[in-house]
């Protein structure tokens, strides 16, 4: 089978249980870019089912799809530790790849997929459709114009609650050796990448992980304490026993501040920067008045498809990629740095050391046991998550 020309990019789907059936929907109904060619799965009788759904072509590995040259990208929703081979043998076929978050369980082969993209001169997208949020894009907006200035505090707070059914929903759930951790891995991503994009990287961390009220393998509590770049200080904290409402992203900076609490975003600026208000002011007890500032917010409907289409026009048009892959590495290594840290019991600096963490890893799959489903699977994504 061969490519027909054409102005839209031909998309297969890799895994195609309800997310990546999800992504067939969006493709297939919001993405005029991109038309869909085929599905892969290595459920046979599903991924038959579905590619009739869909009425494209079936395949039972990414292999005999990249042998077949009918599609121009994948996209891939399995579970966290394929992606990294599944997206590597992709690139080096000629393939763009978008894959879900995150990119991989581990920053080591999550590297390697961004080198290999650049080698192969392949785009490589990673699924944060939270980046097109109308509160988030204007937030960012806000920070990267120098509205905050140097930060001196920041907080992430976000609860996912989860129950045990939806642990014992899918084999994979949960552990290490087909998740490759817990909240961090799956929850937890799309605030940790909105995160450090606000604040940078930290450079320092100290965390904390812990199984708490779950029967898993790995964690459903996470916490951490953080130096940043330029010496300001911040707080982590995520958890699966913690139901909503309660998600806080607050950023403290000389100049001013942001706060989000679940669906409301406030801003303010100061009317003088605190350090030089600190030293010069006569008053006594009168700070820098805090002036709000109104954001300016995009009312169009956003999605995963907005990140579909943009790799799609990125490729095709040469748009602004705004969902890189090495864009995503920066919220896995705090993921991997805060494990290790609570694993070693001590405060690390950051770039985490990848060979450790590959051990670490390594070691608790070792522990790793198959597991029972106990309940059908109804839903994979977050409710709250528009599709």
């Amino acid at each position: 089978m061969a490519k027909k020309k054409t102005n839209k990019l031909k998309m297969a789907v890799i895994g195609v249980g309800v997310m990546g059936q999800g992504h067939c929907k969006i493709i297939k109904e919001k993405v005029p870019e991109m038309e869909l060619v085929a599905v892969v799965d290595a459920n046979e009788s599903n991924v038959d089912k579905i590619a009739k759904t869909f009425e494209v072509t079936p395949f039972y590995s990414h292999r005999d799809l990249i042998k077949a040259g009918i599609c121009d990208a994948v996209t891939i929703a399995t579970p966290h530790p394929l992606h990294a081979g599944i997206a590597i043998d992709c690139l080096k076929g000629g393939l763009h790849v978008l894959s879900e978050k995150p990119l991989s369980e581990r920053i080591s082969t999550a590297e390697k997929m961004v080198a290999v993209a650049k080698k192969n001169k392949r785009t490589l997208a990673v699924m944060f459709q939270r980046r097109f949020e109308p509160k988030i894009e204007a937030v960012l907006e806000f920070v990267r114009s120098g509205n905050i200035g140097k930060i001196h505090r920041a907080m992430l707070v976000s609860p996912e609650y989860r129950s045990q059914a939806y642990y014992d929903s899918a084999s994979w759930r949960a552990t290490w050796q087909f998740e490759g951790g817990g909240v961090m891995m799956n929850q937890a991503p799309h605030v940790m990448d909105i995160f450090v994009n606000l604040v940078g990287l930290p450079v320092k961390v100290t965390g904390k992980v812990e199984t708490k009220m779950h029967k898993i393998e790995v964690e459903d509590f996470a916490e951490a304490t953080m130096t940043l770049k330029d010496g300001g200080h911040a707080y982590f904290y995520c958890s699966t026993n913690e139901p909503l409402p309660g998600q806080i992203i607050d950023v403290y900076g000389d100049k001013g501040k942001i706060s989000i609490r679940d669906d409301s975003v406030s801003c303010w600026r100061y009317s003088e920067p605190i350090t030089k208000h600190m030293k010069t002011s006569k008053e006594v007890w009168v700070p820098p008045k805090a002036e709000p500032v109104e954001l300016k917010l995009n009312s169009q409907e956003r999605g995963p498809h907005n990140v579909l289409g943009n790799f799609a026009r990125h490729i095709l048009k040469g748009e602004k990629l705004v969902c890189s892959g090495e864009s995503g590495l920066a919220s896995l290594e705090l993921a991997n740095a805060i494990t290790l840290s609570s694993y070693l019991k001590k405060e690390l600096k950051l770039p985490i050391s990848r060979r450790r963490y590959d051990e670490l890893l390594s070691e608790l799959r070792k522990t790793s046991k198959p597991k029972k489903i106990k309940a059908t699977e109804k839903r994979v994504t977050d409710p709250r998550i528009k599709t």
